[in-house]
């Protein structure tokens, strides 16, 4: 089965601080070990991005879900995964989006 990378990404000024930016990684990581792993986060040009890699990408996408509608940042969230030996973003959420996804 192919592993994919699930990235899941919100506006840099959607969180107060860099430890509210740490803690939502905790949160993924907690809900999502050990079927899905949680590969880190990158910040800049206006984006925050979590890294998590995956077999199931719907899967952790529903798992991820949860933290950011309990933090009140569903509105924000736009989420998008890729088979990690190619190279485009399929968009997951928000659902019927034709934006086309950026990894910042």
């Amino acid at each position: 089965m192919p592993e994919y990378q699930l990235v899941l990404q919100i506006p840099e000024d959607a969180v107060r601080d860099f430890d509210a930016m740490v803690a939502i990684e905790d949160e993924l990581s907690s809900a999502l070990s050990p079927e899905h792993d949680v590969d880190g986060h990158d910040i800049g040009s206006g984006t925050i991005n979590y890294f998590v890699i995956t077999k199931a990408p719907g899967k952790a996408f529903s798992l991820a879900k949860t933290i950011f509608v309990e933090r009140g940042l569903l509105s924000n969230l736009r989420a998008a995964s890729r088979r990690r030996d190619a190279g485009k973003y399929e968009l997951v959420w928000p659902e019927n989006d034709e934006t086309p996804f950026k990894l910042m």
